[in-house]
């Protein structure tokens, strides 16, 4: 079995030091917020993250890091899909990029690929045994190489399925408004229970919009909520997604869990938490609900869908929703 608490902390140590995963943005930038959240959960995890923070080439702070999510990982099954979902999302082999300083090898972990840098040696002893491993590092460079074009041959039936290439430009207030989808927009029936608004939040245009449904036994159950920020730019966006993400922030203030879904626009992420019998004062939302997030381009939203109600296909019901938004935010950027 492997060992996801190694991996996962392999990959958040490289982002620390800068190296390439070639995991892909959406997959490392979740294993990175997964293992932060968790190893934050605990003093010892603190600590052992800020050790990694501050070395993250150290054996000894990396093999604390591994220990403290391990067990994590072994008491909690969640979080053991969690990160074998996020951590096999591109079907990614685990390989060895190597740095070469003097005559000094040092392995840093990277994805179906190498990365090779290389100081001159400061005698002739060590030239040529730098020769020798440069020789070693070619055939494994060529059979990394055979492996990728592989994996992208096998991987060509999916583009398909990919999204086209986003535009991307700032919307103003009004545009930001008329992304918001309308009772006409959206799949099954609904009524509004908040009319949309857009004011302004920091450098970005907010706009939100409420729903609740009405069919099924208890109609109104069901809850629609979705939030858009429109930025300026796609690096104030992509600081607005991170911040979305981290903050997790839902209707009941409840933990949340990562939830397997498809991916779309630039970012995205899905995440579930329910409610229990009990807890609430307002029964009417005991049940599972899914929390949305994505960035396409300069436009940033969030969506709240829930509670699950036995509802025929709720999580394809979820993401249609999802799709939805993401090809509103492309067509709204790609009209002038």
């Amino acid at each position: 079995m492997e060992d996801l608490a190694a991996v996962a902390i392999g990959v958040l140590a490289a982002t620390v030091t800068g190296t390439a995963t070639h995991l892909g943005q959406e997959s490392a930038t979740a294993v990175v917020q997964v293992v932060r959240e968790r190893l934050g959960g605990s003093g010892r995890g603190r600590t052992a993250l800020a050790e990694l923070d501050a070395a993250p080439d150290d054996q000894q702070a990396r093999g604390e890091a591994e220990e403290v999510l391990r067990g994590e990982v072994g008491e909690d099954p969640d979080l053991q899909r969690t990160l074998a979902f996020h951590l096999d999302a591109s079907r990614a082999q685990t390989t060895g990029s190597v740095a070469i300083q003097g005559s000094t090898v040092r392995a840093r972990q990277i994805v179906n690929g190498s990365i090779v840098t290389i100081n001159k040696p400061g005698s002739t002893g060590a030239m040529v045994g730098l020769v020798a491993v440069v020789l070693v590092l070619a055939a494994l460079i060529v059979y990394g190489a055979v492996n990728l074009f592989s994996d992208v041959s096998s991987d060509s039936g999916d583009d398909k399925e990919r999204e086209p290439v986003v535009a991307v430009r700032a919307l103003d207030a009004a545009e930001t408004e008329q992304m918001l989808p309308g009772l006409s927009d959206l799949p099954g029936a609904w009524e509004v229970d908040r009319p949309p608004v857009v004011e302004e939040n920091g450098q970005c245009h907010a706009g939100q919009v409420d729903y609740r449904g009405v069919e099924g036994d208890r109609p109104h159950d069901l809850k629609l909520r979705i939030e858009v920020r429109a930025c300026p730019d796609v690096r104030t966006a992509t600081a607005a997604y991170a911040a979305v993400v981290k903050e997790r922030r839902n209707p009941s203030g409840y933990r949340e869990s990562d939830h397997p879904a498809k991916k779309w626009g630039d970012e995205s992420t899905m995440t579930t938490y329910t409610y229990e019998d009990g807890e609430l004062a307002d029964p009417s939302q005991v049940g599972q609900h899914l929390m949305a997030r994505a960035r396409v381009g300069t436009v940033v939203f969030q969506m709240h869908y829930g509670p699950n109600r036995g509802l025929p296909d709720f999580e394809r019901r979820a993401e249609d929703l999802v799709r939805l938004m993401s090809e509103r935010a492309r067509a709204s950027q790609a009209s002038s």
